[in-house]
């Protein structure tokens, strides 16, 4: 592959995206605030967190939460899961109607225990009947809405375990059913996210099919992108847990691809970065329960820093966007306008996500 075709456009159906990088749906991380800042800084596409279609078909309180998206957020994808067709179809038609998205996901991935324990994700990698029933009551219930209609994709794993890989099976099914794309994350459920991807199953699905072909699994910076493009043949890249503390990733894929230097932060820049993710947070969130959420990326966003220590033990238990900017102003007056070390922020996330 030519090096100026790594990064391109990517058409779904009738959706055309401006790049082909896509950020993966992470319960309890990609939320408004988090996939606003990725739109901002590059993605070509967000997914919204995890809906399930039965909270979704009667109406549950956490719903819009879940599915509210800004304007800035076009295209953007809602992800499904659950284990009734029913259910899906009913989702699919209640999002259209509303134009809550322009894409919609099937979940057939999550490797999570009370996900899978309920029939949902990566369970479905091992009920062929039941995930095909789901694709087609989505796909159809889309077709409801004729000009209107929303393409259907499916996010996968390639199997249950190595002895049951069967993502070739699945791609072709979710092709013949009218999917528009899928997106395989390159382990088994029982590898969750640990051992060396498999990528070459992933050139295999892509050779199956003719919609685009999605990759998904320890893709970080603009290297392994070609590395892993250069192997699977895929249209383009899901990343997930590599902007987890890192959430400008996008921006330095794209500086790379370009022939540009990644951005150099210092500390200074970071704590900004923090401070107008910690208000958009506050912003959107009616109670503390989002500040409570938020703790966690606090501390992946402070991973390595230095003499943090007293600093990550205050940010575990912040409850307002105000005490966040006055511990980080805090810190940032006690150790000046500190420069990062070459490629830290690299080094940590590395270390720790990949």
């Amino acid at each position: 592959m030519n090096n100026e075709n790594y990064i391109r456009e990517l058409n779904i159906g009738k959706v055309r995206l401006e790049n082909n990088l896509i950020l993966a749906p992470l319960a309890g991380v990609t939320d408004y605030p988090f996939r606003l800042i990725c739109r901002a800084l590059g993605a070509g596409l967000t997914v919204s967190e995890m809906v399930h279609v039965t909270a979704l078909t009667y109406k549950s309180k956490t719903t819009p939460t879940l599915t509210k998206r800004s304007e800035a957020e076009r295209p953007f994808s809602i992800q499904l899961f659950g284990n009734k067709p029913e259910h899906f179809a009913n989702s699919v038609r209640f999002i259209i109607r509303n134009r809550l998205s322009e894409l919609i996901d099937i979940n057939m991935g999550c490797p999570a225990k009370q996900v899978v324990t309920s029939g949902s994700g990566s369970y479905l990698m091992k009920q062929p009947a039941l995930a095909r029933e789901i694709i087609k009551a989505c796909v159809d219930a889309s077709a409801e809405f004729g000009c209107d209609r929303v393409p259907i994709t499916v996010k996968m794993r390639l199997g249950w375990d190595l002895d049951s890989i069967n993502a070739v099976d699945y791609v072709k099914m979710a092709e013949d059913l009218g999917a528009e794309m899928v997106t395989v994350h390159a382990r088994t459920y029982s590898m969750r996210f640990s051992g060396t991807p498999l990528y070459h199953h992933v050139a295999e699905c892509k050779k199956a099919v003719k919609i685009p072909v999605v990759v998904n699994g320890d893709i970080n910076l603009y290297d392994s992108i070609k590395k892993v493009l250069d192997i699977t043949g895929a249209d383009g890249v899901m990343i997930g847990r590599a902007a987890m503390g890192r959430i400008w990733i996008f921006n330095d894929i794209l500086r790379q691809a370009a022939g540009k230097r990644m951005l150099d932060f210092s500390i200074a820049d970071v704590i900004k970065l923090m401070k107008l993710h910690g208000r958009l947070v506050g912003t959107f969130y009616s109670d503390i329960n989002g500040v409570l959420s938020f703790r966690k990326q606090l501390l992946w966003y402070t991973k390595g820093w230095y003499d943090s220590a007293r600093l990550r033990e205050r940010l575990k238990l912040v409850e307002s966007p105000d005490e966040i900017d006055e511990i980080l102003d805090e810190y940032l007056n006690r150790i000046g306008n500190l420069a990062l070390p070459e490629n830290k922020i690299f080094n940590v996330y590395e270390k720790v996500y990949v």
